[in-house]
């Protein structure tokens, strides 16, 4: 085995694989990089048996192989190295990387022992917009679970219906929902993928309009196609909530507000929300709906806030409770300068939509606050 390829070339297959190398496994052959040689190109594979990349990159091939080496050794060596255009071979068990100025020696593993990527046929698959994919993904997975005891909702659903994409995640404390209209339309499926996974893929997307991910599924996987980079990903077994039928029907209160200008409000306000007595928890912020305002504030032990947001209030005045991480997670993905509040009761969710139609909504419930 014996090729020659640009560092540059090479640095984007390793960006594009290396989140997804084995760590703490029992196969320690799964915390190896897979190189092979495939006729002027040569393919990189990593693979922790939940998630797997694969990344073909051009090269000038002098003599055919596969071997697998360490892979975060290989990936430190690549990127010290000055030059850019490097020479690799296997000699008697050995990869070395050569340079302009230097020589590197890695041990070989046997590349038989190695779990590839599985191989199966596509049953269902569509085709998105790169740049538009993202987005729905990163408007949406921070609101997937971390439970692993509910394992569904540690995942992030897709669902195809006709023509339309919703992309949904809960955790049981907030929901965020992205529609969109496809260009094309193929079939109807729905599969729940590992928000681990989409957050690596939506790191080997371009933000090209013009450039496309192939997303295909069957019963038990997903496979997610962009350019030189592949995913392949298992599909979580279960059945989600019906999103739909948990939002509110109606709202008594309706609020019309800048983004910024509510989000900088409520950081400033969660300085103080922190609760020392317990780490990682959160003093509820209280926002208050005024006729022609909405006030956020905070008590705690540390001191108190208060800032008052300008907005539109349509409907009755209000007082309700939130962990502000959750409504900072929502208003830092949504890119619009206004946006709409929609509210109940005290105790019923609050929703966050755009000023025009449903392509996003975020629902995230009350904490009911202690009583002053």
């Amino acid at each position: 085995m014996k090729f020659k390829c640009s560092k540059d070339e090479l640095i984007k297959g390793l960006n594009s694989v290396s989140k997804t190398v084995a760590t703490k496994t029992t196969l320690p052959i799964q915390e190896g990089i897979l190189i092979e040689t495939i006729g002027d190109n040569i393919k990189l594979t990593t693979n922790d048996l939940e998630i797997g990349t694969e990344y073909t990159l051009k090269a000038e091939i002098e003599s055919m192989g596969t071997t697998v080496i360490d892979m975060k050794t290989f990936n430190e060596i690549i990127r010290k190295i000055e030059s850019n255009e490097i020479t690799f071979e296997v000699n008697n068990g050995i990869f070395v990387i050569k340079s302009t100025s230097g020589v590197f020696k890695l041990q070989t593993m046997n590349a038989d022992e190695y779990k590839r990527l599985p191989v199966f046929n596509v049953e269902k698959q569509i085709e998105i917009s790169q740049k538009l994919f993202k987005e729905m993904v990163k408007k949406t997975v921070f609101a997937a679970s971390v439970d692993i005891n509910r394992p569904v909702y540690t995942g992030v659903l897709i669902t195809v219906n006709g023509n339309v994409i919703d992309v949904v995640a809960i955790d049981g404390y907030r929901m965020a929902i992205k529609k969109e209209l496809l260009d094309s339309y193929t079939s109807d499926f729905k599969a729940i993928i590992p928000a681990k996974v989409l957050t690596e893929v939506i790191k080997s997307i371009d933000d090209e309009d013009n450039k496309k991910v192939k997303i295909g599924v069957n019963r038990n996987q997903a496979l997610f196609e962009m350019g030189e980079c592949t995913v392949v990903s298992r599909i979580i077994d279960g059945d989600f909530i019906n999103y739909n039928n948990v939002l509110p029907a109606e709202a008594d209160t309706k609020v019309t507000i800048n983004r910024r200008g509510l989000l900088d409000a409520i950081e400033r306000v969660a300085i103080f929300s922190r609760d020392v007595s317990e780490k990682d928890k959160k003093i509820p912020v209280k926002v208050s709906i005024k006729l022609d305002s909405l006030e956020v504030s905070c008590v705690s032990v540390t001191g108190d806030a208060k800032e008052i947001v300008n907005s539109v209030v349509e409907g009755k005045e209000l007082e309700i409770g939130f962990n502000p991480k959750f409504l900072m997670d929502a208003l830092r993905v949504i890119e619009d300068e206004e946006i709409n509040i929609e509210l109940g009761t005290s105790i019923s969710p609050l929703v966050i939509k755009p000023l025009a139609g449903n392509t996003y909504i975020y629902m995230v419930l009350p904490i009911k606050l202690k009583e002053e």
